[in-house]
């Protein structure tokens, strides 16, 4: 019976999870860039993750499968686990506009490998308590620079409730993954009683459902406030020789917006924000901010 009822809380979360892939698809599709888009795909991801959570709890505990579902679904289900410490560092990164440098990568990447290749281990052959301990150390530095990084990354990101999506995100994310690995490890140390699985999928649901709840209350947010905000290019006079994203770049720097946060508001690098100042300067015949404000105010001839 309470099996059922975990179940059903799942479902929920499943529920919850494509009402966030959709409103992600359609934040995407109202304004079409890197960023957007990203950010979909990793809706889309952890609704597939979620997906596997509930297959392995299906097929190990509500009908008892066997040995090769068990293995097969708690592999795919690492591997998911896993690949949240590459995505979601490379999603904020894409939310405030910039590249990812080596040492972010390489970190994301160490923590990947070293989370998938414990949970593949631990499946496969059982509990090593050496390399469980190295690989945890290993793991927790890796953590840690992910950590930071994010952080040092938060105040880059305008909007409030952005903010605070990343770093629910991300604390959630940094205190999930590493109780799933000691859930398994309890289990090994403690007899498989220690703790129960359908207490540790009612957990998984739990946190799936948080981040759902949490993209959804950010999708209708941001599209909510992109409805009231004033158009953009609305301070470019109509005759200028502008792209429409050459106009958006001018009204945004009219409005004494930095060269960061252009980027983040349109979804990409500041140096492609930097060409797109250099081609409006050239279009102009202006060569400076000051220069450019003139014309955009109509005392200044181009």
């Amino acid at each position: 019976m309470v099996n059922h009822i975990f179940f059903f809380i799942y479902v929920f979360a499943v529920g919850a999870t494509c009402s966030a892939v959709s409103l992600s698809l359609l934040f995407w599709l109202r304004k079409r860039n890197s960023a957007r888009r990203n950010t979909f795909f990793f809706i889309v991801y952890l609704a597939f993750v979620l997906f596997l959570t509930g297959l392995r709890f299906f097929g190990e505990v509500l009908i008892g499968g066997g040995q090769a579902i068990v293995l097969g679904t708690g592999i795919a289900e690492s591997a998911g686990y896993a690949l949240l410490l590459y995505f979601l560092p490379h999603t904020v990164n894409h939310i405030v506009g910039r590249p990812r440098r080596w040492l972010q990568l390489t970190s994301s990447l160490t923590a990947t490998g070293v989370y998938f290749i414990l949970g593949v281990v631990y499946l496969t052959t059982g509990f090593h308590p050496p390399l469980f301990i190295a690989a945890a150390a290993l793991y927790s530095i890796a953590m840690a620079v992910i950590l930071v990084d994010i952080l040092r990354s938060l105040p880059r990101i305008r909007r409030r409730s952005s903010r605070l999506t990343v770093l629910m995100a991300t604390l959630l994310t940094a205190a999930f993954l590493p109780l799933v690995m000691a859930a398994r490890l309890l289990s090994e140390l403690g007899g498989e009683n220690a703790v129960s699985p359908s207490l540790k999928f009612l957990f998984l649901t739990v946190y799936y459902l948080w981040m759902a709840i949490s993209g959804s209350v950010f999708y209708i947010r941001a599209m909510s406030s992109t409805r009231t905000a004033s158009p953009s290019g609305h301070h470019v006079p109509v005759d200028l020789p502008l792209t429409e994203r050459e106009r958006h770049v001018a009204d945004s720097l009219s409005r004494g917006l930095t060269y960061g946060e252009i980027a983040s508001d349109l979804g990409i690098s500041p140096n492609t924000v930097r060409n797109h100042v250099a081609n409006v300067y050239k279009k102009l015949s202006v060569r400076s901010k000051v220069e450019l404000l003139g014309v955009l105010r109509g005392e200044r001839e181009f």
